[in-house]
This record gives C-alpha cells, sequence and structure tokens, in this order.
C-alpha cells in the first residue's frame, strides 16, 4: 500500500490533517528547513513538494497531482483551495493570502526562463510573485511573476502577465481588465446582510447536525453579539476564536467556500 513521505528538518503539523498516499514533500536535494501545516488541511494523492520551505494555513485544501517546487519559501494562508494538477513555482519567493483558489491545471511562475543569454535571449527575468486574500485564479489559467491584489479575479484560460488590481476581473491572452463588462467579483454586503446570512447558515447546520453544541459556536458584528457561543464568528472582521472543538471545526467545513473565516490573533 501507498503511503506519503516527508522528509524535513521540522515539521509542525496541525489536528485533522489528512495527506493521502503518494505525496512526497521535501527539498530539492534533501529534506526541508520547515514545514507547517494548519488544522484540518487537505493534500491530495500523488502531489509533490520540492521546496526549502512549506507553510499551509487552516482548512487549505491542496488537491490531487499539484506540483510545488523551487529554491524559495512558499507561504499559504488559511481556506485556500487548490484543483488538481496545479504547478506551483517557487524559483523565488511565492506568497498565497488567506482564501485564495487556484483553479485545476492552473500555473503560478516567479520566473521566465530558458533561452540562450549568451547568443540574445532578451527574455530571463525571475521575480517574487504574491497573491492577496481572496484572489481567484480561475482554471486552466497561466500567471507570471506578479502582484495579484486583493479580491481580483482571472476567469480560465487567462494569461496573467501584470498586475492584477483589487476586485478587478481579467480575461483573455494576454488578460485586459474586464470588469466594466462582467462586474466585480465582490459586490457590496451590509452588516445587517452578512449576520443574516451566517444565522441563516448556523441554523442550517444544527438542523443537519443536531448532535454538535448550539454554545460551542456563536456569531458577533465587532462589539454586537448576535449568537452567544465559545467561538465567535464576527462578521465585520471575518475572523473567528479558535476553539479547537469539533463542533466549530465541522461548522468551519459547512461554511465553506460560501463564507470564510481566519483565527483571530
Amino acid at each position: 500500500m501507498s503511503v506519503f513521505r516527508i522528509e524535513a528538518d521540522e515539521v509542525v503539523m496541525g489536528r485533522n490533517v489528512v495527506i493521502e498516499p503518494g505525496v512526497s514533500i521535501s527539498g530539492i536535494n534533501g529534506p526541508m528547513s520547515r514545514l507547517v501545516i494548519g488544522d484540518n488541511a487537505y493534500i491530495g494523492s500523488d502531489t509533490k513538494v520540492r521546496v526549502p520551505e512549506l507553510q499551509i494555513g487552516d482548512y487549505t485544501r491542496i488537491n490531487n497531482h499539484t506540483l510545488i517546487y523551487g529554491h524559495k519559501p512558499v507561504h499559504i494562508g488559511h481556506n485556500g483551495w487548490f484543483g488538481q494538477n496545479v504547478v506551483l513555482n517557487a524559483t523565488e519567493n511565492l506568497s498565497i493570502g488567506n482564501n485564495c483558489c487556484v483553479g485545476a491545471y492552473s500555473q503560478l511562475w516567479t520566473h521566465f526562463q530558458f533561452g540562450d543569454v549568451m547568443e540574445g535571449c532578451r527574455f530571463n527575468s525571475v521575480a517574487p510573485m504574491a497573491l492577496e486574500s481572496d484572489v481567484w485564479i480561475s482554471g486552466h489559467c497561466v500567471v507570471a511573476p506578479i502582484v495579484a491584489h486583493a479580491r481580483s479575479l482571472a476567469l480560465p484560460g487567462s494569461i496573467i502577465t501584470a498586475t492584477m488590481e483589487a476586485n478587478r476581473v481579467y480575461a483573455g491572452n494576454p488578460a485586459r481588465d474586464v470588469t466594466e463588462r462582467v462586474g466585480p467579483q465582490f459586490g457590496p454586503v451590509s452588516v445587517e446582510q452578512k449576520i443574516a446570512y451566517l444565522q441563516q447558515r448556523l441554523a442550517e447546520f444544527f438542523l443537519a447536525h443536531p448532535q454538535y453544541s448550539r454554545d460551542a459556536v456563536g456569531v458577533r458584528a465587532g462589539s454586537q453579539v448576535v449568537i452567544p457561543g465559545h467561538s465567535m464568528f464576527d462578521v465585520l472582521n471575518r475572523t473567528y476564536v479558535k476553539t479547537a472543538s469539533q463542533t466549530e471545526f465541522a461548522f468551519m467545513h459547512f461554511l465553506l467556500p460560501g463564507a470564510k473565516f481566519v483565527p483571530s490573533a
């Protein structure tokens, strides 16, 4: 029976982590220096990791046959989702924020290298890449070493070669801003609407899962307590008080991907 393999000088493993058979994690030429995997993270079968350092946040899902490789660290935030056969290159630093999605078969590159420089090839560059929070790279996209600002979206099949501005939508080869035609990824939502949404989801959760404790999870909006509970989910700053209860774990899974919260500091 196939098992997973980890070679790292330091391993910090969260609760309820799932690593499927065939996963191989190490540095390029030996053990990586540090591996950190958050609570309830998932790494799918036959994923290959070859970087000096990898950090993965809580509830992040990396699906099967993903390739993560390079000579620099890769940092991935909470609530990420990476489809099958994704390529994450770290020739330079690769930073991916909270609540980001990279769709199946998409590729993120921190270099553009191959041609013979001595013979005059003009295309030879290396640069770090950063995806800020709530960035969505759809399936079958190729992304050059850029900055994708918060809430930006690349539609399927896009070739991204320049900065993606906040809450703008891009499409095409090379990708262009099409927000005026399709609208932004995120529209305005009132605090009252956020509270109503989370209240409804919490009611649906306990209806479907009556075995869980109702006082384990609560809802607030800043200083306003809407539903009391040990683990308070704040709709204003999208954080929750992490208690590591089974109810909290189950509710987080129930919410995703429709609502995303990160642990409060």
